[in-house]
């Protein structure tokens, strides 16, 4: 007798049976479809709204392997964890599992006993992990955190840019991308980079319903320090604050401490225990308070943020939604707010210089390192800035060699890689017994004898030495200092950063034309638009939301009635514009339409004096000097409270040459109707 065939599992069934859901999420549902059905799909949804169910779910319900790439070790164990205590098979491929429970993972996908295999972009660098990969047949790929696949993205990591060639090798296999932050030029390169395939879009949501955006204008530092204490003591759920520098984290921590706020504090230049044991406190234990920088990043899975707190202007729209994003997961109403003194700006300029350096600076570096010779140079950053002929902070110079590093002309080594430099001496008489030594050092030094000699210098890897003798790296090291001490060795710590190699192409004339300088140029040019995109989010007059809503070119929606200037005084009254001056600006607006700003509209209705609008269209027409009777300012209060009332909209374009954002002002339906003779 056949075996009885039984069809697949409905969706809902399993969300519910499975995922414990009693229905989908906003959008989930659709996304679940199209993956179903096969289709490449491209997913931009906010944090906190169920991206990875949109593959889970899928995984569970069709036959095959789902591959996951995240760059998130923490969320792939949470994910794994989750998954099996539901009853599916899932394993995680990354740096900290052990080699051999790597190999068994990957064995388990070869056999079919696994539905999900998660794993690190890293992984792809490994011609055993392809090797084994391909044979274990993948049905489908979940790229999480797509965004970093992108150069324009905000978190761009290059290992990211190897999947495309990766689905290639697999047969390109159905792929879904998620990502909770994706401006159009983003959604476009990741699309072309994973080379989707007429891919669904799903664009939802980029700001929650629950979230509420305000911007604190306030003039220095002193001011800023104190509204922010205000805002600690008087929010009593958690609060997540970010600051731009190591620096700044540390002074705020210091700060909320001396007012009885005590608060964790998160940055990269903490030892890594430090950091994991801060994280694990606010996440998993219930910490109220952690100031940090942007190296607390994706991942951050706490639902019960009520507040996100920026103390310094990040660099870009798309940074600052993600970021503020990790506040009211769980749905509950949450802030987002702003703390923006105008002078703040110069850190984030100063960053972007750094991060961008002109082709003087490269072209410096450059020679720095031809000085240097072919071959391995244990040189940092701040070593080579300071031999350069022009102005090179640190962070300019290893911006500089990681250029160089894309264009094949040196390569940068990683720390692991760094070895120590050990000669053993060959004291008079008997090398153990001219000096007693402790125990533990005379062992360590007759393993160096044996393996290293004497009298020779040789280069030594202490990590691998500690796993010989089965002790930690910390003894091997605290030993070999020690021995040199005493005299018994000559002991040379490894290098503590990124040594650089320079190859036989640098070497060679006009090496320098492999450096792309005119795609330099370009991505600075958008770096600079996105600081002033968000520079333009600071000092905007109307809706938050729909400010932001217009840097994604999502759909336009109504003024979302909670964030700080639909809450002012005046702003959501019916009539809140007197009628001459809204008849006014709506005659105006119509008659540029969409060509200019804020600032011009206002210049030419209430200053047909100004030297701004003495030329071109604005310095005619019967609109021309209408609200004379009224300050430039006042009139510019006006067309932003008009667009908070829907009788004007936004349309963001982007300026030819220079790529930056700005907006411009049109009539929206509600103006339309009005001008076509329809009542408000």
């Amino acid at each position: 007798m056949a075996p009885e065939t039984r069809p697949p599992p409905d969706a809902r069934t399993v969300l519910k049976d499975v995922f414990g859901f009693a229905a989908f999420r906003d959008g989930q549902e659709e996304v679940v479809e199209a993956v179903l059905a096969g289709r490449d799909v491209l997913c931009v949804m906010p944090t906190g709204a169920g991206k990875s169910l949109c593959y889970q779910l899928p995984a569970v319900l069709r036959p095959g392997l789902t591959l996951v790439v995240s760059p998130l070790i923490a969320l792939m164990r949470d994910q794994v964890d989750s998954l099996r205590r539901r009853g599916v098979g899932a394993k995680e491929v990354h740096s900290l599992v052990a080699p051999a429970e790597q190999e068994a993972a990957l064995e388990a996908a070869v056999r079919g006993e696994v539905r999900l295999l998660f794993v690190a972009p890293e992984r792809f660098r490994s011609p055993r992990f392809r090797e084994r990969i391909a044979v274990a047949g993948v049905a489908r790929v979940a790229v999480d955190e797509a965004h970093c696949i992108s150069q324009w993205g905000h978190d761009f990591r290059p290992d990211y840019r190897r999947l495309g060639e990766a689905l290639g090798a697999l047969g390109r296999p159905p792929v879904i991308a998620l990502t909770a932050t994706a401006p159009p030029e983003v959604q476009r390169d990741v699309i072309e980079q994973l080379g989707l395939r007429d891919p669904v879009r799903f664009v939802r949501g980029i700001v929650r319903e629950n979230l509420a955006y305000e911007v604190h204008r306030l003039r220095g530092r002193e001011a800023k320090e104190a509204r922010l204490i205000e805002i600690l003591r008087a929010e009593p759920g958690a609060v997540l604050v970010y600051a731009a520098t190591r620096k700044n984290v540390e002074r705020i921590a210091d700060l909320c401490a001396a007012h009885g706020l005590p608060c964790l504090r998160y940055h990269a230049g903490l030892a890594g225990p430090e950091r994991e044991e801060a994280q694990a406190r606010f996440l998993g234990a219930g910490a109220p308070r952690l100031v940090a920088t942007n190296a607390f990043g994706m991942g951050v899975d706490r639902p019960d943020i009520r507040c996100v707190v920026h103390f310094d202007v990040p660099g870009s729209v798309e940074a600052y939604v993600q970021e503020s994003g990790r506040a009211g997961r769980d749905g509950l109403p949450a802030r987002g707010v702003l703390l923006y003194a105008p002078a703040d700006v110069h850190v984030q300029r100063f960053f972007l210089e750094a991060s961008h350096p002109s082709r003087e600076v490269i072209e410096e570096v450059f020679r720095v390192l031809l000085a240097l010779g072919e071959g391995r140079h244990e040189q940092s950053a701040r070593e080579i800035a300071a031999a350069c002929r022009v102005p090179c902070p640190p962070a300019a110079a290893t911006a500089a060699l990681a250029i160089l590093d894309r264009a094949s002309l040196v390569r940068r080594g990683r720390r692991g890689e760094n070895r120590a430099r050990v000669t053993v001496h060959a004291p008079d008489g008997d090398l153990f017994s001219a000096t007693p030594l402790p125990p533990g050092l005379s062992r360590l030094l007759a393993h160096l004898v044996q393996r290293l000699g004497v009298g020779r210098p040789v280069a030594l890897d202490p990590d691998a030495l500690a796993a010989e003798r089965r002790v930690t790296p910390e003894t091997v090291r605290h030993g070999l200092k020690r021995l040199g001490e005493l005299g018994r060795i000559d002991y040379q710590p490894p290098f503590r950063g990124r040594a650089t190699e320079v190859g036989r192409l640098a070497l060679e004339p006009g090496a320098l034309e492999e450096v792309d300088f005119a795609a330099l140029e370009e991505r600075r040019r958008r770096e600079e638009a996105r600081l002033d995109e968000m520079l333009g989010y600071a000092s905007f007059q109307a809706c938050r939301v729909q400010y932001l809503l217009h840097c994604f070119d999502a759909p336009a929606a109504e003024p979302c009635g909670r964030c700080d200037r639909c809450r002012a005084p005046g702003r959501r009254r019916a009539a809140g514009i007197p009628e001459p001056v809204l008849e006014a600006l709506l005659a105006a607006v119509e008659r540029f339409d969409g060509r200019y700003g804020f600032r011009k509209l206002a210049e030419h209705l209430a200053s047909p004096g100004a030297s701004s609008v003495q030329s071109g269209a604005l310095a005619h027409g019967p609109t021309r000097g209408r609200l004379a009777g009224l300050p430039v300012k006042e009139v510019e209060q006006y067309l932003n409270q008009a667009v908070a009332e829907g009788w004007l909209a936004l349309e963001p374009h982007r300026l030819a040459g220079s790529g930056r954002r700005v907006h411009l002002v049109g009539l929206a339906e509600r103006g339309r109707a009005r001008r076509r003779g329809g009542q408000p």
